[in-house]
Order: C-alpha cells, then sequence, then structure tokens
C-alpha cells in the first residue's frame, strides 16, 4: 500500500499464528519461494462505469467520484492477483486546455484522501481477483479535465489512459465554454415557467456591445457572458430572446422567489454578482412594460435576480445594459382582447349611459387556450365625438370631455380624456381584467369610440362607441343628439304618455310648423279639426291624453320639470292639443281644448289652433253603447206607449269595460218610419229630447222631410253615463232610428232604433203602424175575449173598413158557423150576453179609448147564440151599445173571439199542500216559514178547467187542545191567528185574512190551478181550517188544516200548543232530554208545584235533586246519577236558545254536590251557577241524559 510516493510496503505472514502484516519495502524478512510461480501480470487497464464512449471521459461533480478501476492480467488474459501498480495523474486542464496544475483546485483525491497533484506517483497493488477500485474526486476543481493512468511495477507495461472531468455549476455545458460545467440548460419556478440558461459571450449571434467575466482567481478566470439592450432583447436581433420569449417581470419575481438569496448563483451558477462594476449583473431585462406612476408611459424593465426581486429597474433607454434569460417555450402572448361597455348592443357593439351617469367599462385578455392573462399592459384611449347626425364635435368643447374613474387593479381613481390624443395604461388582474368607468357629465348627447390596446408585443385592438346621451333628445335615428327621452312615461294617475315626436320622424311634414328646443326640431300640428281624417298625424284625437291628463302631468313636473325630467319641449310655450272635446253652451255643437304645459294653462275654443302633441302610449278604446232600460228583445229596440216618455242611456267604456265619465258625446236621429220601412212624413215623427243627468234641458229633436241635422251634444257623468228620456206625443206608432256616436272619434257609433206604440194597433208584422193593444180584455164576468184581428190576420173576409190607420175585416154571417172560415171557430165566439157585459164595462166608445178596438167604424159585432124567438143572428154596436138581429146569412159584421173555448164544466176542487203531514192530517210548517198552497179544478174526465172563479176562507184557529185562539197572553202576540195568503199562479195578489169573514176571490189559470204561499208568522202553534168553493157551483168545495208549529212546545198530545221543540241535545258527548210538561208527569206521584211553571204558553213540571215525597230527578230519570253534572249545564247555556226548552225563573238542576250537603244547578238564562241547592227545597227544572 502506498501511503507517500516515498515509501512502500508489503505484506507479510506470521506461519505460526496466521496473522497478516505489513513490513516496509526495505526491511528484512523470511521468504519462501514457490516451486511453480505466480503466473506473471503483463496487462494493465484502466476504467470507470461512468466513461462514456462517445464523450471519450468519465465525468461527475465537483464534490462527487469518480469510481476507476485497475485490473491485472497475465499473458493468457486471466486476472492476475496482487499485482504491485503505479497510479498517476496528468495535468489538468480547462475545456479551453489551459493548464491549471499550479492551483490546488487542480488537485485531485484518491479514496477521499489528501490532494495529489500532476505526476505524483500512487503504489498500490490489485486485490485477489486482479482488480482494484480507486474513488476519484477533485474537490476544489472549476471544471477541470484531467488523464489518469496506471503501470505494472517492475515492468513497466502502463495502461490507455482515462481522462476525468469534474464540472461546476457556474460554466454552461458547451464547447464555448471556459470550463467544463453542468449548469442547467433550463430552470422552472415554482410556478412551473421554465427559463433558458444566459448565453455566453461567444454564443450571442453577434459580438454583444458589452460583457461580463465574473473570476474566481489566477486559476479560474471565470466565463465571459454577453449583456444586451433592451431594443435587442425585445426585437430578438443580436442574441435578443425577442419579446414573446422573454419573461415578464412577474415571471423574473417569481424566479427570484423561488431561488432567493443568491440562489441563483450558488445554485444555479448563473452570473450575477452584487460586487464592483459588474453589479449591473444583477438586473435582467423583462418582457413586459411598467406603468408609470401616473399612468400616463410604459417603461422598460430589468428584475434583480441577485438579492431583491422587488428591485426593478425602470428605464425608457434602449442604450443600457442587463442580463437577458430567455423562456423555454414562448411567453403565452395574449391571444384575445375584448373591450365590453356595460349593456353594450350585441349588434352594434355600443353602449349607452345617460348624461350624468357612469358607464362601467371591462377589459379582459385571454391566451389561446381562453385562460384569463394577468399583468399584461393595456392601453385605454378616445376618438372624436360625434353626435347623431355624425357631425364631429370640437375638441376645445367640454361637452365632448370623457372621465375615466376607478381604474382597476392598476391606474388612477380618475383621469381625463379630453381628447383623442390622452391615453391612460393598466395592468390586468388575477382574472385579466382592467375595470374602470365612463363619463361624459357634460354631454350634449355624443358618441365617442373608447379603445383598448394590449401592450405586450400581441398588438391586440378592440374598440366599442360610448354613447353619452340627455333626456332632451328621443333615442331615434331622426335625432340630432343622442338621448335617452322615455319613449313613454306615465302621470300619478297612471296615465301613459308617448315621447313627442320629431317634425323628421313625421310621415309627412304638411300642415306642421317647425320649433327648436334643446338642440332639436318639434313640430305643431296646423289641422287639429281634421286629425283623425289625417294619416299623417301621429295619432288621432283618442290617442291623444285629456285636459285632465295634461294637467296631472304638468303637476307632476311643474315649473320646467317636464324638461329637466322628461325631456319634454315645453319651454317654448306652445299649446298641447287634448283630445276630449267639450260640449259649447248651447249643447248643439263641440269645442277644443288645449293645454300650455310650460304654465298649465288651458284654451278652450271652436278655432283651429296650432299644437304639439304628446299622444298617449295606448289609445283610449272607448266604445259606446245607446241603450234603453225599456228594450223590447223581440222588437230589437225599446219600446214605450205614446205619450209616455222613452229612457235612454248612452254609456261610454274603456277596453276593459271600465265607465268612461267626461266623454264627450253626439246623439243624433233619422226620419221615423211605420212598420213596413216606409218613412212617414207626417208631423207625428216629431220628438221633443230632454238630457236628465247631467241636465241640461230640453229641445225639440226634429227633422226636415228629407233629412235630419238636430243633434245634441254633452258628456258622460262620473259613471260615464248620460241619461236622457225622447218623447213622441203625435207619434201614429212609429220607429225612429237614433244614433250615439263620440265626438272624438266618429266612426265609434252606437245605433238603436226606438218605438212609441198607439193603442189603435195591435203589435203585430201584420199592422202598418206599432201598436199596443191589449192582446185580450176580461169583462166583468170573467170572459176574456181576443182583440180583433186586422184583415190581414184574417184567413178571409167579406169586406174591410179603415179605423185609425189600420184596416179591419168584415165577415159574413154564415162564414161565423162555417169552420176554420175567420179564424174564429163557433165555440170560441161570445155570446150575446157577453158581449153587453163588454159594452157595459166600457160603453159609449170607451171600447176602442180604452183598449184601442175599432169600434169608430160603428159596425155591428156577432155573437154566436141566436135570437131565442126568431133564431136570426145577433149583434151588438160595442161603441154605442145598439144591439139588433139579422136574417141574412150574407150580412156583414165585425167579429171578436174569446181567449178559451166554451166547453168544459167544474166537477171537483182541491186545496192540497206539498207540506201535507199525514199523521196530523193536516200541512205543517214552522212558524216564520211560508206554506205552499194549491187550487185545482177538474171536470169530469179528470182534465184541469181554465178560468174557473173560486173562493178561499179559513176557520178558526185553535191549540191543540182544541180552544180557540185569536191573540197571546201579551201584547206583542196579539193577531196570532193572523193569516196571510199570497197568489202566485195565475195572477199575483196578496190578501190579509184576520177573521174568519174575510174571503179570497180567484181564478184558476190555463192549467186549471191557482197556487199560493200561506203565513202565520205570529202563531203560537195554532190549527187552522181552509176552505175552497167553486164559485159558480158552491157544492163543489175541499177543505184543509193548516199547521205553523212553534219552537216553545213540544211535539206531544200533551202539549197545549203545536210544537216542534227539539225533545233532545248533545252536550259533552251525551245526550240530555227535555224537561217533562206537567201533563207528562207519572200518576200517583206529588207535584213540587201543583200546576207546574207556565213558561212560553206551556206548564212544565218542577223537580226536587233528591225527594223520597215529591217529583224529583230519579222519578224522572231513574236514577240521580243519569242527571247531568254542572258542566254539562254550563255548556247546554250556549244552545239551550235555539232549542226552545224553559229557562224561565228556575235553574236547571244538576247531580253535581257542593258543601253542606247542597247541590249545583245552572240559570240557562243567565248561565250563573248556584251552588246552594237544596236537595228537597229548591225547585228546577230536571234533564235526564238518555
Amino acid at each position: 500500500l502506498s501511503r507517500s510516493t516515498q515509501n512502500r510496503y508489503v505484506k507479510s505472514i506470521n506461519l505460526r499464528d496466521g496473522g497478516v502484516g505489513s513490513l516496509l519495502w526495505n526491511e528484512q524478512l523470511y521468504f519462501v519461494c514457490l516451486q511453480n510461480a505466480h503466473p506473471a501480470a503483463t496487462q494493465i487497464t484502466l476504467t470507470s462505469p461512468v466513461y462514456n464512449d462517445s464523450d471519450g471521459f468519465a465525468k461527475a461533480k465537483v464534490g462527487e467520484t469518480i469510481p476507476v478501476i485497475i485490473t491485472t492480467r497475465d499473458a493468457q488474459g486471466n486476472p492476475a492477483a496482487d499485482t504491485p501498480v503505479i497510479f498517476t495523474r496528468g495535468d489538468s486542464v480547462g475545456r479551453a486546455n489551459q493548464e491549471v496544475n499550479s492551483s490546488a483546485a487542480a488537485d485531485i483525491q484518491i479514496n477521499h484522501s489528501d490532494g495529489r497533484s500532476s505526476g505524483a506517483n500512487y503504489y498500490t497493488a490489485t486485490g485477489a481477483d486482479g482488480t482494484l477500485t480507486l474513488n476519484i474526486s477533485q474537490d476544489s476543481g472549476a471544471g477541470f479535465k484531467t488523464p489518469l493512468t496506471a503501470a505494472i511495477e517492475h515492468n513497466g507495461v502502463t495502461s490507455a489512459p482515462l481522462p476525468v472531468i469534474f464540472t461546476v455549476v457556474t460554466s454552461p455545458d458547451t464547447p464555448k465554454a471556459n470550463y467544463w460545467g453542468h449548469m442547467a440548460e433550463t430552470l422552472t419556478d415554482s410556478s412551473g415557467v421554465a427559463y433558458r440558461r444566459p448565453l455566453l459571450a461567444s454564443e450571442f449571434s453577434a459580438t454583444p456591445g458589452k460583457t461580463l467575466t465574473i473570476a474566481n482567481g489566477y486559476y479560474d478566470k471565470g466565463e465571459t457572458w454577453g449583456m444586451i439592450t433592451v431594443d435587442k432583447a425585445w426585437n430578438g436581433t443580436g442574441g435578443g430572446c425577442g419579446r414573446d420569449t422573454l419573461p415578464t417581470v412577474a415571471n423574473l419575481q417569481t424566479l427570484y422567489g423561488t431561488y432567493p438569496d443568491n440562489a441563483m448563483r450558488s445554485r444555479n451558477g448563473w452570473p450575477m454578482t452584487s460586487s464592483g462594476n459588474n453589479n449591473v449583473s444583477r438586473y435582467w431585462w423583462a418582457g413586459d412594460y411598467v406603468i408609470s406612476s401616473d399612468g400616463t408611459k410604459s417603461l422598460y424593465a430589468a428584475v434583480n435576480l441577485f438579492n431583491d426581486g422587488n428591485d426593478v429597474k425602470t428605464t425608457t433607454s434602449t442604450s443600457m445594459y442587463y442580463m437577458q434569460t430567455c423562456l423555454a417555450s414562448p411567453r403565452s402572448a395574449a391571444a384575445s382582447l375584448t373591450l365590453t361597455l356595460a349593456g353594450q348592443d350585441e349588434t352594434t357593439g355600443s353602449a349607452k349611459a345617460k348624461k350624468g351617469e357612469q358607464m362601467a367599462a371591462t377589459i379582459d385578455v385571454k391566451d389561446a387556450a381562453g385562460q384569463p392573462m394577468k399583468n399584461v399592459m393595456v392601453k385605454i384611449s378616445r376618438g372624436s365625438s360625434y353626435n347623431r347626425a355624425n357631425s364631429a364635435t370640437s375638441s376645445s368643447s367640454i361637452t365632448d370631455d370623457i372621465t375615466l374613474r376607478n381604474v382597476m387593479p392598476s391606474g388612477l381613481a380618475t383621469y381625463l380624456l379630453d381628447t383623442s390624443a390622452k391615453y391612460l395604461y393598466a395592468q390586468t388582474d388575477a382574472q385579466g381584467q382592467v375595470t374602470f368607468t365612463l363619463a361624459q357629465d357634460s354631454t350634449a348627447g355624443l358618441k365617442t369610440t373608447i379603445s383598448a390596446a394590449t401592450m405586450d408585443g400581441s398588438n391586440l385592438t378592440d374598440s366599442k362607441d360610448a354613447i353619452f346621451t340627455v333626456v332632451t333628445s328621443p333615442d331615434s335615428d331622426k335625432a340630432k343628439y343622442w338621448g335617452h327621452m322615455p319613449e313613454t312615461f306615465t302621470n300619478s294617475k297612471g296615465v301613459e304618455f308617448k315621447r313627442p315626436l320629431l317634425r323628421a320622424e313625421l310621415s309627412s311634414t304638411a300642415d306642421t310648423s317647425g320649433y327648436t328646443e334643446n338642440n332639436e326640431t318639434w313640430y305643431t300640428w296646423s289641422r287639429y279639426p281634421n286629425m283623425y281624417q289625417d294619416t299623417a298625424s301621429p295619432c288621432d284625437r283618442l290617442g291623444l291624453p285629456t285636459v285632465n291628463d295634461l294637467q296631472t302631468l304638468y303637476t307632476d313636473y311643474p315649473n320646467g320639470a317636464l324638461t329637466t325630467t322628461l325631456g319634454l319641449p315645453v319651454a317654448s310655450g306652445k299649446y298641447w292639443g287634448a283630445g276630449n272635446s267639450v260640449p259649447d253652451a248651447t249643447h248643439s255643437d263641440s269645442q277644443f281644448q288645449y293645454v300650455r304645459l310650460s304654465d298649465n294653462n288651458t284654451l278652450t275654443t271652436k278655432a283651429n289652433t296650432a299644437t304639439a302633441q304628446l299622444c298617449l302610449a295606448k289609445r283610449r278604446d272607448l266604445s259606446i253603447e245607446l241603450t234603453s232600460s225599456d228594450m223590447d228583445a223581440d222588437k230589437g229596440a225599446p219600446v214605450a206607449k205614446k205619450g209616455e216618455s222613452l229612457p235612454l242611456t248612452v254609456t261610454v267604456r274603456d277596453g276593459s269595460g271600465t265607465p268612461q265619465p267626461n266623454t264627450a258625446i253626439r246623439l243624433g236621429r233619422t226620419l221615423s218610419i211605420d212598420r213596413a220601412g216606409v218613412v212617414d212624413g207626417s208631423s207625428g215623427g216629431g220628438m221633443v229630447l230632454t238630457s236628465v243627468a247631467p241636465s241640461t234641458g230640453s229641445m225639440t229633436f226634429n227633422c226636415t222631410v228629407s233629412s235630419c241635422t238636430s243633434y245634441w251634444y254633452g258628456i258622460t257623468d262620473e259613471d260615464g253615463k248620460a241619461q236622457l228620456e225622447v218623447t213622441q206625443d203625435d207619434s201614429r206608432g212609429l220607429r225612429t232610428p237614433l244614433q250615439a256616436m263620440l265626438v272624438d272619434d266618429p266612426l265609434t257609433v252606437s245605433d238603436m232604433d226606438v218605438i212609441f206604440t198607439v193603442i189603435t194597433s195591435p203589435d203585430s208584422d201584420k199592422a202598418k203602424y206599432w201598436g199596443h193593444m191589449p192582446e185580450t180584455v176580461t169583462n166583468s164576468a170573467g170572459v176574456k175575449f181576443r182583440r180583433p184581428l186586422l184583415a190581414a190576420e184574417m184567413t178571409s173576409n167579406s169586406g174591410t173598413y179603415l179605423v185609425n190607420n189600420e184596416t179591419w175585416p168584415l165577415v159574413t154571417a154564415a162564414n161565423t158557423e162555417k169552420a176554420g172560415a175567420t179564424g174564429c171557430d163557433a165555440e170560441y165566439q161570445p155570446l150575446s150576453g157577453d158581449l153587453q157585459t163588454l159594452y157595459s164595462d166600457n160603453p159609449n166608445g170607451a171600447i176602442g179609448t180604452n183598449y184601442g178596438w175599432p169600434v169608430a167604424g160603428n159596425k155591428s159585432w156577432w155573437a154566436a147564440d141566436r135570437a131565442p124567438n126568431t133564431g136570426y143572428y145577433q149583434f151588438i154596436n160595442l161603441n154605442s151599445g145598439g144591439k139588433g138581429t139579422a136574417s141574412s146569412s150574407t150580412a156583414t159584421g165585425a167579429q171578436v173571439c174569446l181567449v178559451e173555448p166554451r166547453t168544459s164544466t167544474p166537477a171537483s176542487i182541491t186545496l192540497t199542500s206539498t207540506a201535507m203531514d199525514s199523521a196530523k192530517n193536516a200541512a205543517v210548517v214552522a212558524k216564520g216559514s211560508a206554506m205552499p198552497l194549491t187550487v185545482t179544478v177538474k171536470d169530469s174526465s179528470g182534465n184541469p178547467v181554465a178560468n174557473v172563479g173560486f173562493t178561499l176562507s179559513r176557520g178558526d184557529s185553535k191549540n191543540r187542545a182544541g180552544m180557540v185562539i185569536t191573540d197571546g197572553d201579551v201584547a206583542a202576540d196579539a193577531g196570532a191567528d193572523d193569516l196571510m195568503l199570497k197568489e202566485l199562479t195565475p195572477a199575483s195578489a196578496s190578501q190579509s185574512m184576520t177573521t174568519t169573514g174575510i174571503v179570497f176571490t180567484g181564478t184558476t189559470g190555463s192549467d186549471g190551478t191557482a197556487t199560493f204561499t200561506l203565513n202565520q208568522d205570529k202563531s203560537l202553534g195554532v190549527k187552522t181550517p181552509l176552505t175552497v168553493k167553486v164559485t159558480d157551483n158552491t157544492t163543489l168545495h175541499a177543505s184543509l188544516d193548516v199547521i205553523f208549529m212553534v219552537l216553545t212546545s213540544p211535539d206531544t198530545d200533551k202539549a197545549l200548543f203545536w210544537g216542534n221543540m227539539s225533545d233532545t241535545t248533545s252536550v259533552n258527548g251525551k245526550t240530555l232530554h227535555r224537561p217533562w210538561l206537567q201533563a207528562e208527569m207519572l200518576s200517583g206521584v206529588t207535584p213540587v208545584f201543583t200546576n207546574g211553571v207556565h213558561a212560553n204558553n206551556e206548564y212544565w213540571a218542577m223537580a226536587h235533586t233528591v225527594d223520597n215525597t215529591k217529583w224529583d230527578i230519579a222519578k224522572q230519570c231513574g236514577s240521580l246519577s243519569k242527571a247531568p253534572d254542572n258542566n254539562d249545564l254550563l255548556t247546554l247555556y250556549h244552545s239551550i236558545s235555539s232549542l226552545g226548552w224553559p229557562t224561565q225563573g228556575y235553574p236547571y238542576l244538576s247531580k253535581s254536590t257542593s258543601s253542606g250537603g247542597m247541590y249545583c244547578g245552572v240559570d240557562e238564562n243567565t248561565k250563573s251557577q248556584n251552588c246552594a241547592i237544596k236537595p228537597a227545597g229548591s225547585a228546577g227544572y230536571a234533564t235526564c241524559v238518555e
């Protein structure tokens, strides 16, 4: 083993104990020779597992070791064990082949022992396997290569050299380096961004303008690095990275944060120092701008990577030299820039805000993957401002000044862009955004282009138009300036208006004049009376607001507020047309209304007036309806009799049906016509119209021979109505068309005819005039006649005559006896007595006056029966009463028919009720209810007989005990037996039947019946017999008992009165039975009171709680346990009034006990408790639990 270059040692073996030792080479010792010598080593090699054939050397970092293996072999190539060898190193050189042996840094260490310089021998020997491994290091190396050799001692065989290299981090692994190095080609920061190592000056594509060398002493002259100016670094010329591969300031600061406090030099070997003139090596160029403190400049930046990442040098100079590192891959440059203005239109890209408001703006910057990019500088600028007519505004005017506010995350709080030459820089935040607001506080209504551009070299731009509007201009392409005048607005009463139109917005400017206010040109309309006819007007009169609408609008926005708030051009004092006319003083015409919105002054005039226009957002959807409460649905017109007035109602409503007050209306008429539609030119067509509400008096409502030009003008009341009356007192029975019209919308009308009838014409489509002749007439004997037929209504006739403008028929005597000849067969013809009675009822032409019959023609009216002695035909003059006979069957006369044929004879009469109680054999209802009754008359065949007279009478009312009852015991019960009879059909009539002497007289209807209701509302619970008789045959009669029951009497034969008291009720889940009547007590028991207690017309049994000698609870209930408790009686209080049970004078007894042997009871009148009830001494009502 070689310990030094001078001393050698050999191994020795103690053959006594086998101990192994070592002796100096020159010491004496025993030796023994082998008979056959070991094979001699003839070959020696040096190898290393880290040797790289392509490189031709083994390499490790300074501080690491390189294992070197010495192998000795004999001539046959077998390992030669224990072969002494000499290991030697050559001169160390740098990568540029400079010798550095004189430096201690060149020393190599063998197995981590002392360093050995060039040429020093190392003596050793291979092992039993013919190999020896040495660990070689060069702990102070500066990036040297050193050749190693080994030789077999004594025979001079030497190995091939094995070069070893120990690299340093401060040199890159490049042939252009001065020293061997392992500086990483790239570094990655904590965010994953990769950076290329700096370039040696020799690696630059062009000789750099400045270099940097950091030496480590005479043996290590260091490397020479290139420095560069920012313009070349950004442009990628002269060895520059190019801006897209230069890291940003943020990148460099992250890199420093990953390797802080000189770690970039000590760990990564990058050339930087704070010493001397080389301290500029601390700063490394960034590829993005830094914003100046006032936000108006973009500055180049270099970051201190040596000892302070927050130390950023900024400059505008392109002559300063700093270091650079390139990114391993191009920086993710901005791929998109989007400027978004709040509320921008997606189609045009422009956004609007009102003058005085701020418009929010956002700049978004994203990379190619669509991810936000932070720390990207953007430039914000503006263009010239233009009005809506596309005229540029002078930049010297403050109206176009744009103010930026709240620029985030960087920039100034407020910045004025008053010209297109100004701009502002800002930097995106972590979300890749810059936000700010825009305002143009003095705008006249202008559009300004706002632009944003990236400053990272991507040269992206985006622009949007920012429009700041004024309230005095509408949002119309016809406006000169951009505006936000509301398209609609509403007054405090909910009326919605459209904004006024500019003159340029009209489809035609004919009949208009322009005026300018607030920079816009408006118009006045000069044909207001004809507005509804002119399509050039934006709205008709119903499309205009009313005076009240306009006045309310002014009141809502007084003293110029209509302009400042809504932008309306009212300051010039124009009148604004209202859409509601008003009638003139005579109600024969209408006038127009106007409101001056500058001061709320109102003008009413018939004269044409130039008017500005405000249209309603929704045209007044008005309807007009002319109606009458006397409408006859069959005739499709209201009908009144001549001499009567006909009520008319004109109603104006809106589209939802709401009545519209204060609306101008007009009522007119046309010529009157007869029933056939022929114009009647007589004076009978004259009418009088009276306004009732609102009351405006009366006016003649006439026509000339050929036309009607008389009109009435009015307004509706608060209910949207106008009430009128019309008369036609000289009418012949005419129909007159009327028309109601909206004055402000002549196309909206309502038509209705009115008919005035005369009694001399029947209501028949065969009549010439409209009439109301009664269809039937009844004489005093009850015989009912039909009216006479017109000639046109009769099947045939034998002549006609004209009376009161109508034509009537004459018939021969013979035809009266022929079935179907006249439409009035024999069984329907009246007898002479019937006609005589009719005349006697209406003498001296009164039949014509009262019923309109044409008796004034003095014709003879045929009777059905012939003269008793002669058999001649009988007749009577219904005008004079004269009677006579005719023997000739060809004689003619007038004819009238009966309503019912003269056939059926009553055979039976019945009085029935649907309230019949068979058990009581009477009709029964509760007091206060109406009992239905029906009288029916039938003939012998069981068929109903119509028009039969009958009488209905009553008997005495009796209680259940059979006593006659007329009145009660108190004044309130006076008239307790009074009955009220009401006839329902065939006629409506009422009859109070207070005594048995009052008789009702009636007649059966067409179905042979008469129906009634009967009441006895003061009944005490009595039964009354009713009797009905046929008037003409009293042997035909029927009877029916009627009972009106009371709540205060039980339904038992022991009661004095008929009642419907409830026997039981439910209390607290128990069923209680009512108290007993005195008459219901069991025989043989002594009552508490001999006659009981008189309450509500009945006598009630009193009981004791417990009494062995008198009536008590146990005797009534079976045992005391079946009595209610006190709580039951307290609950009973809430319902007892609806049961009718007695409560007067005494409490209800309970089984609940009290102190001192007493019991409790409850006064059901007051709900007061009495717990001092003596068992056999205190009387009360007893109820039992069933």
